[in-house]
């Protein structure tokens, strides 16, 4: 293998490039899936190994730009898809052409035709910020011999040597060049169409331990390590009947980062958790208070928030204190350093006090975590802490709207959709200052069951859950102002 063989590889199965993919639609369908169940339409897309470009226009981007290492391939597809760019690459080239800064860059089997598989993940650094998610691609090694032989019966376009590297391999070489692998899997043990088995199979299979290894292909999804700008902040606290808390919780929020907001959610509260709130925001220019006339449920009252928060970091803090507001400032600093993505606490690292936490509640959590970590495929220990981190331009694009009624979980599939590095903080779990928990466990535990499964289902057949936002707009909703505020106005 080397480099002229293989830019001689693509001119000479250019003129038949289409035709192996219109013999070949199943496949090329179920990549276009797999891909464009992580890239929301309307993103920056950058293909490497773009082809003609249908994979690229089929993930409808805001602006796209295709590379090839043949003039024949960049010509097809600028004839096809003038929308786009593209451009044709020297092999392992050291310079792009016009590099653009991209949302997603993806290297769709582009891999296994590289001389070099460092130096092409090299001339990658002029397209890649912190915000840049890195699609890769390539043949199960395991495939090699099936490949060959389908190549040589005429199922497939023609064959050339390759590299067969293993995600394994692919995962060392990103992590010393500083990304951090958000989620990595094999899919498509069954790469062309069989009907009901075929679905079935491609389904079942990738879940299954060692089993999951007969799989076609392998991909890897990262994100490069990268500080980010001064962050503000905004602290979303979530509220029904805590007037003998809310005035503490507030005052004990420190500021953070470029400059720090504390959005209240008063969610339908009958015990004068407003007039509470009032009285801080008249020696508290932080703190602003939105109302809802009637109770909608935790997910509601933060979704509130969230929309009208400014900040560029958008937390979740309860109004129980039982996670103390003082540990807000370590959900930041991942998030200021590049780290991770979305911030999410964990009650069960140390000791909790007293009744903090009841042991069904415990339990249940125990088992929600096993079932979330294995639909994100990202471990998570505790689903159910209500302190999270993220920021603000991630979650507009979250495909949000699930049913359970408290959001945990609707963001973390969200963060999962997006490849959000997911990263947990511990956090010390006390008693509740006053009032009562208001977790239902065995009703409860019957919607984060569904939402478990929705979850899956969304991650695992996104072209049947388009990228939407479901949620309803809140009803009943007002912004009380400072009465200095309301005065001048």
């Amino acid at each position: 293998m080397s480099k002229t063989s293989i830019k001689e590889y693509f001119g000479r199965v250019a003129p038949v490039w289409e035709h192996w993919q219109r013999r070949n639609r199943y496949y090329h369908k179920a990549m276009a899936t797999l891909i464009g169940g992580m890239i929301p339409p309307g993103a920056e897309v950058l293909e490497l190994g773009a082809g003609a470009g249908d994979l690229l226009a089929s993930l409808k981007p805001a602006r796209g730009m295709g590379l090839n290492f043949t003039d024949a391939l960049t010509e097809r597809a600028r004839e096809k898809h003038p929308e786009f760019e593209f451009a044709t690459i020297e092999v392992d080239s050291v310079q792009m052409p016009r590099a653009m800064q991209s949302q997603y860059v993806v290297m769709n089997n582009m891999l296994d035709y590289v001389y070099d598989v460092w130096d092409m993940l090299e001339t990658l650094r002029p397209t890649i910020n912190e915000q840049t998610l890195l699609i890769v691609t390539t043949n199960n090694p395991v495939w090699a011999p099936i490949l060959r032989l389908a190549s040589k019966w005429g199922l497939r376009i023609p064959e050339s040597t390759r590299n067969f590297i293993t995600n394994k391999d692919i995962c060392g070489v990103l992590h010393l060049q500083g990304f951090d692998v958000v989620e990595e899997g094999l899919v498509l043990p069954v790469p062309v169409r069989v009907p009901l088995l075929g679905p079935l199979l491609n389904a079942l299979l990738p879940e299954l331990p060692v089993v999951r290894f007969t799989s076609s292909i392998q991909y890897v999804a990262a994100r490069r390590r990268e500080p980010r700008r001064a962050l503000s902040v905004s602290v979303v606290v979530p509220c029904h009947n805590e007037a003998e808390n809310i005035a503490e919780c507030v005052r004990r929020v420190p500021d953070m980062g470029a400059g720090t907001e504390i959005v209240v959610v008063d969610d339908g509260s009958t015990d004068g958790t407003a007039e509470r709130v009032k009285e801080v925001m008249a020696g508290d220019a932080r703190v602003r208070l939105i109302v809802l006339e009637k109770n909608q449920g935790k997910a509601t009252a933060v979704n509130a928030g969230f929309e009208a928060s400014k900040g560029d970091v958008q937390m979740i803090l309860d109004a129980d204190m039982a996670v103390a507001p003082e540990e807000l400032p370590k959900f930041l600093t991942p998030l200021r350093d590049g780290t991770a993505d979305f911030v999410n606490g964990t009650r069960l690292v140390y000791p909790m006090q007293g009744k903090a936490m009841r042991i069904a509640n415990f339990f249940g959590n125990k088992a929600f975590c096993y079932l979330a970590s294995k639909v994100i495929r990202q471990r998570v220990s505790d689903t159910l802490c209500g302190t999270k981190a993220f920021l603000k331009r991630d979650y507009v694009r979250m495909p949000l709207g699930g049913k359970e009624r408290w959001g945990d979980f609707d963001l973390l599939f969200g963060a999962a959709r997006l490849r959000l590095r997911i990263l947990e903080i511990p956090v010390h779990y006390t008693e509740r200052r006053a009032g009562k928990s208001k977790m239902r466990v065995m009703v409860d535990g019957w919607y984060f069951l569904f939402a478990c499964l929705s979850g899956w289902r969304m991650l695992r057949f996104p072209e049947k859950h388009p990228w939407v936002r479901n949620r309803q707009p809140v009803a009943g909703i007002r912004e009380v102002r400072p009465a200095a505020e309301a005065a001048a106005r």
